[in-house]
């Protein structure tokens, strides 16, 4: 059998880097209207055609890798272009981030005259590329697919068959570019909040990573701003918004509203309209910040300031062994487990059951919260709200009755910050110190012992009950002064929220437009879509099965909080906010105790789909 002659036309950042991985091993031949590319590719073997047709003369195969589908159908169809040099039983592999329907279009268009036509995208930016690391979303008919195979196995082994629709590959593309950046923005939004209220951006990356709000962005964008690296320019932002209005206008073909897309492409519109068509995506980061009227980018380092003296009552706190746990429910419960392991652990909570349930595992009820405080050393805190810590420490016949000077509290509720070093103030007067330590990755991290622990407090009270945290896991991250901790974990839940809507708004486009979720999921989880939330959501979403277990109600109430910090530090926060509007629409239409989960329903009614079997 001859040999298959490749052609590669559009050599501009990302065309260049996937046509590099074919001159290694292929005879060669470019195209682009830019001669310096095209010198490149000489020098390195290729042969330079004088134009389209002529690369559609001598070649079997023909990839594409143009800015924009208009530019796709002048290239093929306009003087000198493919069409002219395009015979009976080649194949053209259209990789642009192109409009699903306007290339199927074309690809009807050459089959009148014998020639076929798929659509290979891919996603992983320029430098998986050019590490042939990147995902390609391949979708066309069987003969075309299994042509193609092999020349794109040779620019990387991961090749997604995304369906049989010419097509099928942009769509999934254009699913996994609003993930992409949808995920992008709005952690860059909630980042750029907490930098406006003091948090060190190492703080906040360290407790995105290690929770359930990562995603590529905070594991790579944001850690190389927080370890001082200089992050190379490599995308237009002008490209991304072309991909975000693509994805809305294709959630308008389809009759799927794309509430949070829509927020997307319009920071980003934002972007270009004033940084100008040459801006690069990672500019985002300096406008975002400059909306927020704050450099993201961390030059001061974390807070360190310790908190008012307190006295210790002379005890020894590597010899602190008695602890109390106050709020046993279902992450209370978690967390004490986790602590029995390793301490006697006295337990109170107002429900009779709970407490029965945790005593029969070894942990030693307590009689009152007094009795409990004149007990125990290291007392932990894990309820509702901030009113509900108050009133368990000062209440009638509260903690505060059986507090002795030198105590810690731990608060590991998720808690309104301001209200938090309002109670520490209180508690202080009482000789009794405060660290606040609400955690991530909920109950089911919690037993595995794989939470983040956010701390704020002093750095000596941190350090009497550092080791004590650890026993519940060893993630724990230093955060700053008293309420840091929770201020924190708002930031890493907003996120976290954000990621999570995202994901359904992405799956309802697919199922809209028919991709399967099996493969939407396949694709994105190893690919810049890819989240935490994605990870844990998508694999089930066509199974209807929980993925976690928390409360609407808990989370308008962390996401109220967050947005409220927004608006006193002077923080837009468009995503996040809006994000929290859709949870409150949730919890009273689904019930406020009701599974996060079941925000699914409320996107499924959005777009008239169903999830279940998709």
């Amino acid at each position: 059998m001859s040999e298959v002659r490749i052609g590669y036309i559009g050599l501009g950042a990302m065309g260049s880097a996937l046509a590099r991985r074919l001159v290694a091993t292929h005879r060669l031949w470019v195209w682009d209207i830019n001669a310096d590319a095209t010198a490149e590719f000489q020098k390195m073997g290729a042969q330079v055609a004088s134009s389209a047709k002529e690369v559609a003369s001598n070649c079997d195969v023909v990839l594409l890798c143009l800015p924009r589908t208009s530019d796709v159908r002048r290239l093929i169809f306009g003087p000198e272009g493919l069409a002219e040099g395009l015979t009976k039983g080649k194949l053209v592999v259209d990789q642009t981030s192109g409009i699903p329907g306007e290339t199927r279009a074309i690809a009807k268009e050459l089959a009148d005259r014998g020639v076929a036509m798929m659509d290979a995208p891919v996603s992983g930016g320029v430098m998986g590329a050019a590490a042939g690391t990147i995902s390609i979303m391949a979708s066309g008919d069987e003969d075309s697919y299994q042509k193609a195979l092999p020349v794109l196995t040779a620019i990387s082994p991961n090749v997604f068959r995304c369906g049989r629709n010419v097509g099928d590959g942009q769509a999934m593309k254009l699913v996994n570019n609003l993930l992409s950046a949808g995920c992008r923005l709005a952690t860059l939004e909630v980042v750029a909040m907490g930098r406006k209220i003091g948090l060190p951006l190492a703080a906040i990356v360290e407790a995105i990573n290690k929770g359930s709000a990562r995603n590529r962005t905070s594991r790579i964008t944001l850690q190389e701003l927080a370890e001082g690296k200089v992050m190379p320019a490599h995308f237009a932002m002008s490209l991304m918004l072309k991909d975000m209005t693509q994805a809305v206008q294709l959630g308008g073909t389809c009759g799927v509203p794309m509430i949070l897309t829509n927020i997307v492409r319009s920071l980003l519109q934002i972007g270009v309209s004033r940084l100008g068509e040459r801006a690069q995506l990672e500019e985002v980061i300096g406008l975002l910040g400059s909306m927020a009227g704050v450099e993201i980018l961390d030059t001061a380092g974390a807070d360190d300031a310790a908190a008012p003296g307190i006295e210790s009552n002379g005890k020894d706190p590597s010899r602190m062994r008695r602890l109390g746990y106050v709020g046993v429910g279902t992450m209370g419960a978690a967390l004490a487990r986790r602590l029995m392991l390793a301490y006697p652990v006295q337990i109170f909570d107002s429900r009779v059951e709970v407490v029965e349930s945790l005593a029969k595992d070894g942990a030693l009820p307590a009689q009152d919260l007094p009795g409990l405080a004149r007990e125990c050393d290291v007392i932990f805190i894990c309820l509702p709200t901030s009113d509900d810590v108050r009133n368990v420490l000062f209440g009638p016949a509260g903690l505060a009755e059986g507090l002795s000077k030198g105590t810690v509290v731990v608060d590991q509720t998720t808690a309104d910050p301001a209200k938090t070093r309002a109670i520490a103030a209180d508690l202080a007067r009482l000789g009794v110190r405060l660290v606040d330590a609400p955690v991530s990755g909920g109950p089911r991290g919690a037993v595995a012992g794989t939470v983040s622990i956010m701390c704020g407090g002093s750095p000596e009270d941190v350090a009497v009950v550092e080791p004590i945290l650890k026993t519940i896991s060893p993630n724990l991250v230093y955060c700053g002064k008293t309420g840091s901790g929770h201020e924190t974990k708002l930031v890493q839940n907003a996120v976290a929220a954000c990621n999570h809507l995202l994901v359904y708004e992405a799956a309802a486009l697919a199922v809209k437009y028919g991709l399967a979720l099996a493969d939407v999921s396949k694709v994105i989880n190893q690919s810049t879509g890819w989240s935490s939330a994605s990870e844990r959501v998508l694999p089930t979403l066509s199974e209807g099965r929980e993925t976690a277990d928390f409360q609407l109600q808990l989370m308008v109430k962390d996401l109220k909080l967050a947005a409220r910090m927004a608006m006193e530090c002077g923080a837009p926060m468009l995503m996040a906010t809006t994000v929290c509007n859709l949870f409150e629409y949730g919890s009273r239409s689904l019930g406020a105790i009701t599974n996060v989960d079941a925000m699914s329903h409320v996107f499924e009614a959005l777009a008239g789909v169903q999830f279940s079997g998709a």
